[in-house]
């Protein structure tokens, strides 16, 4: 399993969740180009593996199973979305990149990213938010906006996912709604697994506030596929 956090966030962000998995986290945003950046991850999984994802991650993550299928046993996406980037979201990115140039990546997520995934300034969270971007570094964010940015659509060419899909999402995430992961799972091939589940009362930074949750569906959707893999 190789788990893919989202921008800004190192393995701190979904190390609860994945406890007890073997999973090896790879931070996103060594190569300045998405489809360098792919071929990089692809080259990481001499056989198939399980990609877990988380908002960019879960993004990447499918794009990499688009690209490179035979690196892909099956995909556990967190708040991710299969669609191209929206004209708005480019606007709201360039934002991000001159706010960093003011004042700092640590500013960003106490100021900015932080209350837009609906944490509050008195939140804890807020301050492992600013370590994990310190952490991330700002040549890496400056990818992590490109891939964003230029990352193509793929909800708009039928079902052609081949492999096994998990989507969680949060009721009140309004960065990746519950209903683009309901896309994703719309996208499998039919008789491949994929299923989708809700968080009430939760935003985009679920797999860090509510990890028991996570958790518990990433174990069960994995024990179900290796259950049906060894009565085959």
């Amino acid at each position: 399993m190789i788990a893919l956090p989202g921008t800004l966030l190192d393995e701190r962000s979904l190390c609860s969740a994945l406890a007890g998995l073997d999973a090896r986290t790879e931070l996103l945003g060594t190569c300045p180009m998405l489809d360098d950046e792919i071929d990089r991850l692809a080259a990481l999984a001499p056989v198939p593996a399980w990609w877990v994802g988380h908002s960019l991650g879960g993004i990447v993550a499918l794009q990499l199973a688009a690209r490179h299928p035979q690196a892909v046993a099956g995909l556990l996406l967190l708040a991710a979305n299969a669609r191209a980037a929206p004209v708005s979201g480019r606007t709201r990115r360039a934002a991000q990149w001159d706010l960093v140039q003011q004042q700092g990546l640590r500013e960003l997520a106490r100021c900015k990213l932080g209350p837009g995934y609906g944490l509050h300034t008195s939140d804890v969270l807020l301050h492992s938010l600013a370590d994990q971007a310190d952490a991330v570094g700002l040549a890496r964010f400056g990818h992590q906006l490109a891939y964003a940015d230029q990352r193509p659509a793929l909800d708009e060419r039928g079902p052609w996912i081949r492999v096994p899909v998990l989507a969680l999402s949060a009721a009140d995430d309004a960065l990746c709604p519950p209903v683009q992961s309901e896309q994703i799972v719309a996208l499998a091939l039919p008789g491949i697994a994929a299923r989708h589940d809700r968080l009430a009362h939760a935003g985009h930074l679920f797999p860090m506030q509510h990890t028991a949750w996570v958790n518990a569906r990433l174990r069960a959707f994995m024990n179900l596929q290796l259950q049906h893999e060894s009565s085959r």
